[in-house]
């Protein structure tokens, strides 16, 4: 801690020096905090050695200061000069020395040529290798490949047309048949094929019924499939007012007739003996006619 007297002194070297002196910018500013800190401490001024070594050293007289002129604003240490061999380079790995150098390779115009150093050298070459590859297909197939002008003929002959399957139409009708008559649109919608009844193939009440009612199914199916037309069209269900739709009506199916090259399939099935006629009235029907194991 300084006494009062040192203080004295102190504050009266720092004002002859600012005043008289030539000073730097640095100089002026550090003798200034200092004159102010004393100002406001007093005897309870705290100085660092540095700041003590430097305060001795610009308040000494002319003579003394001889080397005044060699403080620089910012007393930091002259940085290192440079290597002679120019600026430290990041130590890299040694290149690898079954590396094969691409002759293919473009040069890099827009960026530097090491854009791609983080890629492995086995995924680049994988990479050039695909490249190759599909350009050699490429190259081959462009002479391999038919004309497109006159097309194969032998190509287009070995392709055959897939055949239509038994539930497909011909026509502006498409459904699948579930038996001799009962049909489904492509929509869902279950369609009883009204004016006729076939056997039952599902709940058949003999053998022969079961046996005529499949017989049914796959006379249909044939007259479907060698058709040149078809045509299913929605009719009224002969059910009790407001019960259409529901279950209490033809078991929640709708009601339709389907005609094949122009004429109902139920007139070719009865001709057949594969159906009976089974006509119903505006809101009802008569007992579904079953004579099949009589």
């Amino acid at each position: 801690m300084l006494s009062e007297t040192e203080i004295a002194e102190m504050k009266g070297r720092i004002d002859e020096v600012l005043s008289n002196e030539i000073l730097t910018d640095w100089q002026r500013r550090f003798l200034s905090d200092i004159r102010n800190k004393i100002s406001c401490y007093g005897i309870r001024t705290r100085l660092s050695d540095k700041q003590l070594s430097m305060l001795k050293r610009l308040t000494q007289t002319p003579t003394e200061r001889s080397d005044l002129g060699v403080i620089a604003d910012n007393p930091r240490p002259e940085p290192h000069p440079p290597s002679p061999r120019g600026p430290s380079r990041v130590q890299r790995p040694h290149r690898n020395p079954f590396r094969v150098s691409n002759p293919f390779r473009p040069r890099y115009l827009l960026r530097p040529p090491r854009a791609f150093r983080s890629v492995p050298t086995l995924g680049r070459g994988l990479t050039l290798a695909s490249l190759a590859m599909v350009m050699i297909v490429g190259f081959i197939g462009s002479f391999l490949a038919p004309d497109a002008t006159t097309g194969d003929t032998a190509l287009k002959n070995s392709i055959v047309a897939p055949q239509p399957k038994a539930s497909a139409t011909r026509g502006r009708s498409s459904f699948s048949i579930t038996d001799g008559d009962t049909i489904r649109l492509d929509d869902g919608t279950r369609v009883r094929l009204v004016g006729f009844n076939t056997p039952e193939k599902f709940e058949p009440q003999c053998p022969r019924e079961a046996a005529l009612g499949n017989r049914a199914t796959e006379r249909l199916r044939e007259l479907v499939a060698t058709a040149t037309s078809t045509d299913v069209k929605l009719v009224a269900c002969a059910c009790a007012p407001g019960t259409e739709g529901t279950k209490k009506c033809n078991h929640g199916r709708s009601c339709g007739t389907l005609k094949v090259n122009g004429r109902d399939v139920g007139q070719t099935l009865i001709s057949e003996g594969l159906a009976v006629p089974f006509v119903c009235g505006a809101n009802g029907c008569p007992p579904t006619p079953r004579p099949w194991c009589r």
